[in-house]
């Protein structure tokens, strides 16, 4: 009797190890990990400009910014000030958003996930979101979609614990979550034609209130912030995105999911509460396809970020079904070890991927550069700063305190998408390059100009049009000639040694 309830003890403290606080905490602390894992790493350029928006001096500078068109949902933007307001104006601080975010997506898809499945098979989803390198990647961007990520998991746990329990005051937290997620992730208005049919089928008035409120929310914000900020530009850009769709794996996912589900709910003749959660998980994934096989949303793995719980709840479910299925033959199936076996490998295999490969690497080692031409360029040199590092060279003087660098910008082979510019493939023309350096420095200028540029694949196959080769050829017809090439992650530095020339040189 006394060994087997020490056994029975043991067994009890292991499943609240493995699948009670303990395992909450160890996904965080894991999450937490890997967001402080290369936390100093140099934002680039599509953080930078984000980062500069947060920093403007006015709210109205920051929901409009003057440099770029602002993508960015406003409770993301208003967070990011407050913390740079609180804590200063660097690196660390700036990533401390995504950081703080991502640990909610975590706790809320976690929570989400064990309101409507078994502890085991919750952990697994979760650690299958958590883990994912491309989730990992964008959970440590200072941009918008780990919050989006956050926003979906709040949604669902409120969601399913309403239809579990639709009472006057789960509702009004249903309505609060669902108010406040919009502000921080647009998409959130896929998971709504899901929710509100499953509320109507309950209470047709909640879910006219619920539609109501979102759609006078999402009218507010096309209006002030959506609006003002799109361009046929940027819409070419997202749709011309290489992506496309769904990953086929989702797409057959969800196709057996949906089958099983109606199955099930014809086998019954009636929906039950398991039922509706299900629509609520299942529709915002078949609507993102019919969108992005219409055109009308961008199809890109950053995009699908937010429909990621959705999808993984609802492989969940159903394979807690089918593991019943097999119990219900095989009795003694240790179901639960199966799945928390299959967690820990998602932990370790995501955790090897992140370390082993050295992903803390920066996209654009910005800091580094700025810092090495802080100290170098004299007050009678020249910086020439591409336009696409603007953003980045703007956000990292500010931070290091180099209050009036040299500096001349560049303003040719835009990527996307400035406010008032041109951008885009074969944006520029090579004559175009050259009239903007000529008209910028001076015709008589000698001394050393610093060509500082992207050395980044992506942007000059996207541009079309290599202007550091340019440059070079210009400044060579000037009587300058390079100096040793300087090379950071992704950026080029090319400092360029010029004599004096007579006023009719070229």
């Amino acid at each position: 009797m006394r060994n087997s309830f020490y056994l029975s003890t043991l067994c009890g403290i292991l499943a609240e190890v493995f699948t009670g606080r303990g395992a909450t905490l160890g996904l965080l602390s894991l999450t937490l990990v890997l967001g402080l894992y290369g936390i100093q790493r140099s934002l680039w350029l599509d953080e930078s400009w984000v980062a500069n928006s947060v920093n403007a001096p006015t709210l109205g500078g920051m929901f409009y910014y003057p440099n770029w068109l602002q993508t960015s949902p406003p409770l993301f933007l208003l967070l990011a000030r407050g913390f740079v307001r609180t804590f200063g104006l660097n690196t660390v601080v700036l990533r401390s958003v995504p950081l703080v975010l991502s640990l909610a997506a975590v706790w809320t898809m976690l929570g989400a996930g064990r309101r409507v499945v078994s502890a085991p098979f919750a952990i697994l989803a979760t650690a299958a979101l958590a883990f994912h390198p491309t989730v990992v990647e964008y959970f440590r961007s200072f941009k918008q979609y780990g919050g989006e990520v956050a926003a979906t998991g709040a949604v669902l746990w409120a969601s399913i614990a309403y239809l579990q329990k639709p009472e006057r005051r789960q509702f009004g937290i249903l309505l609060a979550v669902t108010a406040a997620a919009m502000g921080l992730s647009y998409p959130t208005a896929f998971l709504l034609p899901g929710l509100i049919t499953a509320i109507a089928f309950q209470d047709r008035v909640r879910a006219l209130t619920l539609a109501g409120v979102a759609g006078a929310e999402l009218a507010i914000f096309f209006w002030f912030l959506i609006r003002p900020n799109y361009t046929p530009e940027l819409r070419a850009y997202w749709i011309g995105d290489p992506e496309v769709w769904l990953a086929p794996g989702m797409i057959a996912a969800v196709a057996f999911c949906a089958f099983v589900a109606g199955r099930l709910a014809l086998a019954r003749r009636s929906l039950e509460t398991r039922d509706w959660i299900s629509v609520v998980l299942l529709a915002p994934c078949l609507l993102l396809f019919v969108s992005e096989l219409a055109g009308l949303y961008p199809a890109s793995p950053r995009t699908h970020l937010f429909v990621r719980p959705c999808f993984l709840l609802l492989v969940a479910m159903n394979l807690e079904d089918l593991s019943a299925w097999l119990v219900a033959r095989w009795s003694r199936l240790p179901v639960d070890a199966v799945v928390l076996a299959a967690a820990a490998i998602v932990v370790l295999l995501g955790l090897r991927k992140q370390f082993h490969e050295g992903r803390f690497q920066p996209e654009e080692d910005m800091v580094g550069a700025v810092r090495y031409l802080r100290k170098n360029v004299a007050p009678s040199d020249l910086i020439l700063v591409h336009a696409s590092l603007r953003e980045g060279f703007l956000l990292y003087t500010k931070i290091q305190g180099w209050t009036n660098p040299p500096v001349i910008y560049g303003d040719t082979e835009w990527p996307c998408c400035p406010r008032g510019k041109h951008a885009g493939p074969d944006a520029s023309k090579p004559e175009e390059v050259l009239h903007d350096l000529d008209s910028k420095v001076p015709h008589e200028f000698s001394g050393r100009i610093w060509l500082f540029y992207t050395d980044r694949p992506l942007h000059w196959d996207y541009v079309r049009v290599y202007d550091p080769k340019l440059w070079q050829q210009y400044f060579w017809s000037r009587n300058c000639r390079p100096a040793v090439y300087i090379r950071f992650a992704n950026l080029g530095l090319t400092p360029m040694i010029c004599s004096p020339v007579s006023r009719n040189s070229p």
